[in-house]
């Protein structure tokens, strides 16, 4: 099942969101697991949960050229994979391993999020 959503906000990352009240970040926390939660039920029949550990590839597709880590994108896409996690009825600590690679600059950004099978990227960096 591959999933395509939004590029993570960026009051998720956690070095924007250091040292803030949870209630700045909780609007963008809500949308993004809503919309990982819509996705998945929208591609949920390409799904068998076989009862084991899941693989999961992330391509972080970011909108402009600005450096970000990825394990600062991974840590910004958590509410995301706990609402696909919710909409398939597992565990999200059944996801395992969890890739994650970045992928071409453009705008809106995305990040493609595949569950339960591995996307390869064979990108250059210049």
């Amino acid at each position: 099942m591959i999933i395509r959503l939004s590029f993570p906000a960026p009051e998720l990352f956690p070095n924007r969101r250091a040292g803030k009240h949870w209630g700045a970040t909780h609007a963008a926390k809500c949308k993004a697991r809503e919309d990982g939660h819509y996705m998945a039920r929208m591609e949920s029949h390409h799904f068998t949960d076989t009862g084991g550990d899941i693989p999961v590839s992330i391509v972080f597709c970011p909108p402009d050229k600005r450096r970000r880590d990825l394990d600062g994108c991974l840590s910004a896409m958590k509410p995301a994979l706990d609402g696909i996690a919710a909409a398939l009825g597992i565990d999200d600590s059944h996801f395992r391993p969890i890739l994650i690679n970045s992928g071409p600059v453009g705008k809106p950004g995305a990040a493609i999020v595949a569950i339960g099978v591995q996307i390869v990227t064979t990108m250059e960096v210049a």
